[in-house]
């Protein structure tokens, strides 16, 4: 496995993705610079096509990233990285970045949104619940913990209130992880979370940067507005 991996290392690094050695003391801040999704890479580089990289870090007394931001904006994509980033450096493994320091977790809990499932008869709601009913049962401390879009389909107010519960849980058991939401209200939960933003650039669209930033109403109204074309311009042009 190892063999193969370096193999593929060398392969990547050929076509300009860059690998670390990562560090993992713990009494540094947990950070990495560079850092990049490495399946996205794979199928871009296959496409000819650009990985955006961003750079992350846990500062002293900061335990959970919540991630906010326009849809398509790489929340997901960034989640992902800082999943693969935990993952590769438990194993002894180069990590997809330019620099990074990981602290060691005793395990690696992911919950990423799901469809209805149709053999269940389960609504998604209750696919969520009952995938994260065990997640929060098991002892986990020092975990790393990966959420990704929780509770889409409930009432905002019982979203907030749900994945507040969610976050104070995972902190109060000593857990450190990424919480993508749409809820800007989550970026509030707890005086461990830090606010992060999917970035727009001066023409209103996606360009893939995830950077420390306070969650906005507007950010993805706008990005919405642009994408279906309804800007008071616009939509004064069709009716007219």
């Amino acid at each position: 496995f190892y063999l193969s991996f370096y193999a593929f290392e060398n392969k990547m690094r050929s076509l300009g993705f860059a690998f670390a050695v990562p560090t993992t003391d713990g009494a540094q801040n947990m950070f990495a610079t560079g850092l990049y999704d490495l399946a996205l890479a794979c199928v871009n580089s296959a496409e000819g096509k650009e990985v955006t990289s961003n750079d992350m870090e846990y500062k002293e007394g900061e335990e959970f990233l919540v991630v906010t931001g326009p849809n398509q904006g790489g929340k997901t994509t960034f989640a992902r990285s800082l999943g693969q980033l935990v993952y590769f450096s438990k194993m002894g493994l180069d990590v997809p970045a330019l620099a990074a320091n990981v602290h060691i977790f005793t395990d690696i809990l992911t919950h990423f949104s799901v469809e209805e499932s149709i053999e269940t008869g389960r609504g998604k709601l209750q696919e969520e619940l009952m995938r994260l009913k065990p997640m929060m049962e098991e002892n986990c401390t020092n975990a790393f913990v990966v959420i990704n879009e929780l509770f889409t389909t409930a009432a905002n107010y019982d979203a907030i209130i749900m994945g507040q519960k969610v976050l104070q849980h995972f902190i109060g058991q000593d857990c450190r992880g990424i919480y993508v939401t749409h809820l800007k209200e989550l970026t509030e939960a707890h005086e461990k979370v830090v606010s992060m933003r999917a970035m727009l650039d001066e023409q209103g669209k996606q360009n893939h940067k995830i950077i420390r930033k306070e969650a906005e109403d507007s950010a993805c109204a706008i990005n919405q507005v642009n994408k279906y074309r309804l800007t008071y311009e616009q939509l004064k042009e069709r009716l007219s």
